[in-house]
């Protein structure tokens, strides 16, 4: 084991499927660099998120807790300054801690215990997507996902998420060599956390050339399911498209195709940069020290069931890469099926920097890998949940996997139920099956025994009530924004010119 606490390196993608990566079975995707990591270390095959949306999601991957549990509801809800989050935990305990690139933060708090904060995000951070369950699906607000992003992509030159991106890999890059500098410049060595958060490959699919052409002669499949689910026994995804405009307007093959196309080209684009991160890390010599996690906030529909983007509790939307390499010391590597979920994050971001627990319901994937390790039927029953309270419902949907059942409740709607095992498509709900009846209703109480919907939806329409007022208020007269704004960085030679030149120089071992 290393004699010190390790590095972090946390890489987080917008929107990147598990289905669409060479690491979990895909043979069109090009994701060198992402499935050489997957080969040397821990691959979480059944990740979820614990809510198909960027913001909630990312609030509740940080504090550990559920949308529910910390009030976090939607893409316009603002995330309290009060929580601790991982980054609060491990710079407490010493480690330096920075966030490069999109965490999605609504609210004042633009840092949530980042010690640094090097760009802005892309999206802004005010009360600008407000969800209304009030509000008819066909008096569509202006940030509703729309399906222009099918019917438009293709291939950019430059777009605001290229430039972002582009931003953000050079940051983490430098940041890397700053942190060398500090070690270097000392004497003695911090242990950092560096979370590195991409944009692509969220909409609108506009990839670069370079990763366009790829895939000239690569055969990318269809949707393997493209028919639209019977409305009366899934209204969540009726409504999606309704809100999205699907139901008025419908991909052809081609725009389908190309959009795909389009979506592999980014994740590819997204796996360059996982590539030059790891690499810098070796030029540095601080690989060994490191343990590299990649994953994503959700995934992306890309056309299953009728259905883009994400917002979904299927699989496409809900499921997520999941990817832990390190020291076979710290991190056991091989492939591991109990279910995990983006709330076990902060449990294992904790054991490797050796803080204590905290009581929070994840369980560290380190610890889940040890004892699936022992054991290959260990944990295989485990209890995920996935909230759904923003745009697009007008209720709240509640999702329970548990081993191979995916359980999905919303007051007003039929319940479903699904055997991935047996239905990994999750083309035929069981929730009416009698031979699955004793099943459905241990799940029901499972949820029951957690929530109490009526009282969970009369917060969410609260909060939406309260953050509306707010929100209308602060567009009148002087506006005050809440995004972040990078201080000026004082990085080259002023004044000190040769301690300046000294302290930036980190010599090649070879020279």
């Amino acid at each position: 084991m290393t004699s010190h606490r390790p590095n972090i390196v946390l890489i987080q993608a917008d929107q990147m499927a598990a289905q669409a990566l060479g690491a979990y079975g895909d043979a069109a995707a090009k994701t060198p660099n992402i499935d050489r990591l997957a080969q040397e270390g821990a691959v979480f095959d059944r990740a979820y998120c614990n809510t198909p949306l960027c913001a909630p999601s990312r609030a509740s991957m940080m504090t550990g807790l559920l949308p529910s549990q910390i009030g976090c509801f939607d893409n316009g809800d603002d995330f309290a300054a009060s929580l601790p989050t991982f980054a609060h935990r491990l710079r407490a305990a010493g480690y330096h801690t920075a966030l490069i690139g999109r965490m999605h933060f609504i609210g004042p708090d633009q840092q949530h215990g980042f010690e640094e904060r090097l760009t802005t995000d892309v999206y802004p951070a005010d009360l600008d997507m407000v969800p209304d369950w009030t509000r008819p699906l066909d008096q569509r607000l202006q940030w509703y996902h729309d399906a222009d992003a099918v019917f438009a992509a293709g291939v950019s030159t430059a777009s605001v998420q290229q430039d972002f991106d582009d931003e953000v890999g050079f940051r983490a890059f430098r940041h890397l060599a700053d942190r060398a500098r500090v070690d270097q410049a000392s004497g003695e060595r911090q242990p950092f956390l560096m979370v590195t958060s991409f944009i692509h490959p969220h909409d609108p699919y506009e990839p670069p050339r370079a990763h366009w052409d790829r895939f000239d002669d690569v055969e990318i499949p269809d949707p393997a399911h493209p028919e639209v689910p019977d409305i009366a026994q899934d209204p969540h995804t009726h409504r999606l498209r309704a809100m999205s405009g699907f139901d008025v307007r419908e991909p052809s093959i081609d725009d389908v195709r190309r959009a795909r196309r389009a979506y592999y080209a980014a994740v590819s684009y997204i796996d360059d940069h996982v590539g030059r991160i790891r690499d810098r890390l070796d030029e540095l010599g601080l690989a060994d020290d490191t343990v590299i996690i990649v994953t994503s906030d959700h995934g992306d529909m890309l056309g299953e069931k009728g259905l883009w983007f994400k917002m979904s509790p299927y699989e496409q939307s809900s499921r997520i890469p999941l990817i832990v390499v390190g020291p076979e010391q710290i991190v056991p590597p091989g492939r591991f099926e109990t279910p995990v979920a983006l709330l076990d994050l902060m449990p294992t971001l904790l054991e490797l920097a050796g803080v204590p627990p905290v009581e929070a319901p994840g369980t560290s994937l380190l610890e889940t890998a040890r004892r699936e390790g022992v054991d290959a039927g260990e944990g295989a029953d485990r209890e995920i949940v996935i909230e759904y309270l923003a745009e697009g419902t007008y209720r709240p949907q509640l999702t329970l996997v548990r081993g191979s059942l995916k359980f999905v409740a919303c007051p007003g709607d039929p319940d479903q139920l699904f055997d991935l095992e047996a239905d990994p498509d999750e083309l035929r709900s069981r929730a009416d099956d009698p031979e699955y009846a004793e099943v459905v209703a241990q799940l029901r109480a499972a949820l029951d025994a957690r929530y109490d919907l009526d009282r969970l939806e009369q917060r969410v329409l609260a909060s939406q009530a309260r953050r509306q007022v707010v929100a209308d208020a602060l567009t009148r007269g002087r506006a005050q924004h809440w995004d972040h704004e990078p201080p000026p960085e004082q990085r080259y030679v002023r004044g000190d010119f040769w301690n300046a030149l000294e302290y930036g120089t980190i010599s090649d071992p070879e020279r």
